[in-house]
């Protein structure tokens, strides 16, 4: 997914966020981090060859006693990636020395009975599908006082099944093409009330099941690449849109013919970001009516949210909470550390001061113990409600104690 540090973040988005620097620092000059009802969150992410290769146990040992941890969260639905991300090898595994995780599989032992059409789909792995490893984690996180939640990432089902038993749930581009921005991801468009439906029920399940204080979405509600090839033109969209009294059929025309036309094009980028809000209207209505007091919590993972149909101002009376998914500190550039001060003060104004904001903390790839702790500092200094570290499987132990230090350094109490 495209951010500060992927290969698609251009120059110009660079410019873009070093640009509004001062602007949105100017709107909160010397705002801490936000009072909230609970101590600052420290969150790390896990993933189920984590807890099988070196055991929960001590996970969680060295998250506690290296980090300073103080809530942990299971990755539950993958998408198919090298781990660890960018090469190299795992620091301190000590069964493998990679693995490639697999396309949108769940990770732990879905209760069949709370899904309608669409389903779960676990791991081809006996070693993974055998083992419910959220409640490895659940049962261990909860015996030592740490939150526990879960995140489903990227793709809701897998490409085999997005094109093949689900294709009347897949994102249409312009064309009414399925989406193929990207090689391995087929989204399903959240206008298709089996998906909707199926998204509520994935994080319900969890919740239930495992009493979780909070989940994430970092879901692709939408698409980017912009009309042209991005999402959504499907026939849930045509329906919805018929609904709000938009002629939805004449937009695609003006936009297949030039999809830089306007006002066609913000008619249709209003609709996504109205979708994606109604999409986490009907998961925040479900999970606080199984659960009061969950916490929903969406990942912001793109550095240009519009290009997704995401608008956080949108999306916040849906929310509980969100992470601003920014890793400048992977890249051991101290200069691009003025964009991650740029983004996520952008985003604390644009969310205004008690809304709960968290910043992701890089630990991994070219990560620095002197970046760790400026992105600390920085986060704390714009006012986030805590950080979660991205991502344990990578990240050396140096780089963990860093964390630490990085807390006290900023005056935050483990």
């Amino acid at each position: 997914m495209p951010s500060p540090t992927s290969p698609s973040f251009s120059r110009r988005d660079f410019v873009k966020l070093t640009g509004t620097a001062a602007i949105a620092s100017a709107l909160v000059p010397k705002l801490r981090a936000a009072p909230a009802a609970r101590p600052f969150e420290v969150s790390a992410s896990l993933y189920a060859w984590d807890l099988h290769d070196e055991g929960v146990e001590r996970v969680l040992d060295n998250l506690q006693e290296m980090a300073a941890v103080n809530s942990v969260y299971l990755i539950g639905v993958m998408h198919p990636e090298r781990r660890p991300l960018g090469g190299g090898v795992f620091p301190h595994n000590p069964v493998r020395q990679t693995w490639t995780a697999e396309d949108a599989r769940c990770y732990w032992h879905p209760d069949s009975a709370r899904y309608g059409r669409i389903h779960p789909r676990l791991s081809d792995h006996a070693w993974l599908n055998q083992t419910d490893w959220l409640r490895v984690l659940v049962d261990a996180a909860g015996k030592r006082g740490l939150r526990v939640g879960v995140e489903n990432s990227h793709a809701l089902v897998d490409k085999q099944r997005a094109e093949g038993e689900f294709s009347d749930c897949v994102e249409r581009n312009v064309h009414g093409e399925i989406t193929h921005v990207r090689t391995w991801l087929r989204p399903l468009c959240p206008n298709h009330p089996d998906v909707s439906a199926y998204a509520g029920n994935l994080f319900g399940d969890a919740v239930v099941n495992y009493g979780l204080d909070y989940v994430t979405s970092a879901i692709v509600s939408f698409d980017e690449g912009g009309p042209g090839r991005g999402a959504c033109f499907c026939a849930s969209c045509h329906r919805v849109a018929a609904a709000e009294g938009l002629d939805f059929a004449r937009i695609q025309q003006v936009l297949l013919a030039n999809p830089a036309a306007e006002p066609e094009r913000t008619t249709w980028q209003d609709f996504r970001q109205r979708s994606a809000a109604r999409f986490y209207a009907g998961i925040h209505e479900k999970l606080h009516a199984l659960k009061p007091g969950v916490d929903v919590r969406y990942s912001q993972h793109m550095a240009n949210p519009a290009d997704w149909g995401i608008k956080l101002s949108v999306l916040q009376p849906n929310l509980d909470s969100i992470r601003i998914q920014e890793y400048s500190e992977q890249t051991g550039n101290p200069a691009l550390m003025a964009g991650k001060r740029a983004m996520l003060a952008g985003a604390r104004a644009e969310l205004g001061p008690d809304f709960p904001v968290h910043s992701a903390i890089a630990v991994r790839l070219k990560a620095t113990p002197e970046l760790i702790r400026e992105g600390i500092r920085i986060a704390v200094e714009t006012g986030m409600n805590g950080i979660t570290l991205g991502h344990y499987d990578g990240a050396s132990f140096p780089m963990l104690h860093a964390v630490r230090d990085g807390l006290a350094d900023a005056g935050i109490r483990s």
